[in-house]
């Protein structure tokens, strides 16, 4: 009532727009700070951690793969080999390192790089020496397939591909009410792996997937997300999916894990899609001490950004949906000559 009262005096109506202009200013302003100074703490190139190490080590047999698919094979991987055999070195020194992942790729890594000379009769090399050396402490671990192999058109021309992709792209939408049954463990496994086949920057897999399978902190994510209006909430399943920042090599990859979690949050959905489960992507647009919370409650780890907030189920036998008509291709497409 005195807001409108006082709107009525000459200049009181400028200063409030100014007032409001400065607090969305002032907002702008902190969330972008927040958004710098987390990059700055958590990239791969800040204080070294076990897991930007690991990243590191991805970043680099990524490198030596990439060598190693050339068709014409040379010397190759002289500075990156000893990168790797440093990173290696350091990882060791943290507990379990012999079961993670990055170690595991690392040395296997070497293992085919050496198998590489030994074919080519390059054993008097200095690299090689290094990495044939290097690897005799590793015989326990695991083997793994790395490297480069051929991928023959035949394989796949026919049989993977022989199916109406725009036809199954057409038959999913964003449906917002869902069965009460609850989504089967194993179909989420399998959603999973198909999506985590999704292209990834330098094969870093810096994208995570939580689902919320606890009653009470899966309504505190409902309360605090947005969108959840018009959904039937009693049979919502709740996803989060982030992306890892300890991952992100150097500024130009500030956005890098935006980009990564998309690429997987589209296939993770079309993946349920095939598996009789429906989806709904919640625009994440929380601000960063909103993010602080919900990882504070589903004790996720401080270095990574929620991208996503996913709602799904099984679908019902019938749902009421919006058309949610698209653009002409003539709107998207463009030919530059």
């Amino acid at each position: 009532m005195i807001k409108k009262v006082l709107k009525k005096f000459p200049g009181v109506k400028f200063i409030l727009n100014i007032k409001n202009k400065l607090f969305k200013y002032l907002n702008f302003c902190r969330e972008y700070k927040y958004d710098y100074n987390f990059f700055i703490k958590n990239y791969s190139n800040s204080k070294e951690t076990k897991n930007k190490i690991g990243y590191n080590i991805l970043l680099a047999t990524h490198s030596l793969e990439k060598g190693m698919s050339n068709t014409k094979l040379r010397y190759f991987g002289v500075n990156k080999t000893k990168e790797i055999i440093n990173m290696l070195s350091k990882y060791e020194k943290y507990d379990n390192y012999k079961e993670d992942f990055p170690f595991i790729n690392g040395i296997n890594i070497l293992r085919k790089y050496k198998e590489i000379y030994e074919e080519n009769n390059w054993i008097n090399r200095e690299e090689y020496k290094k990495v044939n050396e290097f690897l005799n402490n590793y015989n326990d671990i695991v083997s793994i397939n790395v490297g480069s192999f051929t991928l023959e058109k035949k394989s796949f021309i026919k049989d993977a591909t022989n199916i109406d992709y725009n036809k199954f792209l057409s038959s999913r939408h964003s449906v917002r009410n869902y069965c009460t049954k609850k989504i089967d463990d194993n179909d989420i496994k399998k959603a999973v792996d198909m999506a985590i086949k999704s292209p990834t920057a330098c094969n870093r897999q810096m994208v995570k997937i939580y689902y919320v399978e606890n009653s009470e902190k899966r309504e505190k994510i409902i309360h605090l997300g947005q969108g959840f209006s018009g959904f039937d909430l009693d049979s919502v399943n709740i996803f989060l999916i982030t992306f890892d920042v300890n991952a992100n090599y150097f500024i130009g990859e500030r956005n890098q894990g935006w980009f990564n979690s998309g690429l997987v949050a589209m296939n993770f959905v079309n993946a349920l899609h095939s598996l009789g489960i429906g989806s709904c992507f919640i625009q994440f647009g929380n601000t960063t001490k909103e993010e602080e919370n919900i990882k504070n409650i589903l004790n996720i780890p401080n270095n990574e950004r929620i991208a996503v907030i996913l709602s799904a189920g099984y679908y019902e036998n019938s749902s009421k949906i919006p058309f949610s008509p698209r653009k002409n291709i003539s709107d998207i497409y463009k030919k530059i000559s």
